[in-house]
């Protein structure tokens, strides 16, 4: 008789429960976003105004995600992300107001397989290696496409356009990245797919490079040109030197300062100019100091230049002829994606020289008072030398994540260069990103 008591008493507690919280949440729907199908916008209404957030897992496992809390409302759309493709996954909504809480039922919904136009990609992971995080990358086909990828090499998340992107992106933030979707054109989106800033650039032609200041502007690279006399050089009397410059923009659009490299640097005293006129300087990075000056890397003179970011003055040249002494085995080739780490540390992808030093590596090294330091020179071994493009950034204090663009390789090393993680695929992706795991 208590026995039946107890089990009355239960199943109508779940049946008020179940009652009780279909008045509390409410008009549930599921949206597929189409710029990302391994993404779910989930919509739903709460009785009285209240944050709510959803968990969801994949059915039958135990590795809970959770989503952003929507905002105190009565309507709520949440983005559930980086879900793996062709699985069923469960979900709980949350919703509190004050010290009451609601959870719905459990719901469900099943994940598609990733579109065709998503590349391949072939895991090499015999150092049984695995990281929380994922790793952020973009194409350059069309349509483009940007991706974020887990230590499985499973694609998460994805985002495309309708047609191919230039080459910059750059992660700002846990939860949004900067893209330069055409020459002209900035965005700042985060990963639901939101729309944060639109930059039209005009004139300004950008290239190689976009990312955020310390006074959270935009900064990129940009075209420059100079009509000059080459004919003594064996050139035109009126020839065009093509050259590099820096904008920086407002989230508002505004154009707050501009570099120009031919206001600070004659291209005549270069005895190759008729060779190079065409992409005389080749920036292809800007690191940003802890003074909030910038450092750009010329691929063209092997050189790392600081800008003052008020008068534009060139502060110094770092690398082969320039003005800081520096050991022999520190300098550096081709280089790429140089960024600053902390204190007065910063790092550099060497790409080397196919004539001086066929090998890639990582170049830690400190700039204090314009006294050059080497910290750290990490080599990679010759099947990993990438002569053109490529990054690498340091992750959970002692890994480093590489592009090897040439041999359309992404892979993770010690900080001794063992290859701990390798993935192959069928793309070239010119720089590779860390996405820490929240």
């Amino acid at each position: 008789m208590k026995i039946r008591n107890i089990l009355f008493h239960l199943l109508l507690f779940f049946s008020v429960s179940c009652s009780y919280f279909k008045k509390q949440i409410y008009s549930i729907k599921i949206e597929d976003p189409p710029y990302n199908l391994l993404q779910k916008k989930i919509s739903f209404y709460t009785k009285s105004k209240s944050e709510s957030f959803i968990s969801y897992w994949v059915k039958g496992t135990e590795k809970i995600l959770y989503s952003k809390k929507s905002k105190n409302t009565l309507f709520h759309k949440i983005s559930v992300l980086f879900l793996l493709p062709e699985k069923e996954y469960q979900f709980l909504i949350h919703s509190s107001k004050n010290n009451t809480s609601f959870v719905s039922d459990t719901l469900s919904f099943v994940t598609p397989s990733v579109p065709e136009f998503i590349p391949e990609f072939t895991l090499d992971n015999a150092a049984n290696y695995s990281f929380d995080g994922l790793i952020f990358l973009r194409t350059q086909m069309n349509p483009g496409v940007q991706l974020l990828l887990d230590d499985k090499a499973n694609v998460v998340w994805y985002q495309n356009s309708d047609t191919s992107f230039s080459r910059p992106f750059d992660l700002v933030s846990e939860n949004s990245y900067l893209s330069l979707s055409r020459p002209n054109l900035i965005y700042e989106i985060n990963l639901d797919g939101d729309t944060l800033v639109q930059i039209h650039t005009d004139t300004n032609v950008l290239h190689h490079e976009v990312t955020k200041d310390k006074n959270n502007n935009i900064i990129a690279l940009s075209y420059k040109e100079k009509v000059l006399d080459l004919s003594s050089y064996g050139g035109l009397s009126y020839d065009t030197i093509k050259g590099d410059g820096i904008v920086v923009y407002d989230n508002l659009g505004n154009l707050v300062w501009e570099w120009n490299i031919f206001d600070h640097e004659d291209p005549l005293e270069y005895k190759n100019i008729i060779d190079i006129k065409s992409d005389w300087s080749h920036g292809n990075a800007i690191g940003i100091t802890p003074d909030n000056n910038y450092i750009i890397s010329f691929r063209s003179f092997d050189q790392l230049w600081k800008i003052n970011s008020n008068n534009g003055e060139i502060m110094w040249k770092l690398g082969l002829n320039g003005e800081i002494n520096m050991e022999p085995n520190a300098f550096f080739y081709q280089q790429h994606a140089i960024h600053h780490i902390k204190g007065d540390t910063f790092l550099l992808f060497d790409n080397g020289h196919k004539t001086y030093r066929m090998t890639s590596r990582a170049l830690f090294f400190s700039l204090n008072k314009n006294q050059f330091s080497t910290i750290k020179i990490v080599e990679l071994s010759k099947e990993l030398f990438s002569f053109k493009q490529g990054s690498v950034y340091l992750f959970d204090r002692n890994k480093l994540l590489f592009s090897s663009s040439v041999n359309n390789v992404i892979f993770i090393t010690d900080m001794e260069g063992n290859v701990l993680w390798k993935l192959k695929s069928d793309h070239a992706y010119y720089r590779a990103y860390y996405l820490q795991s929240k």
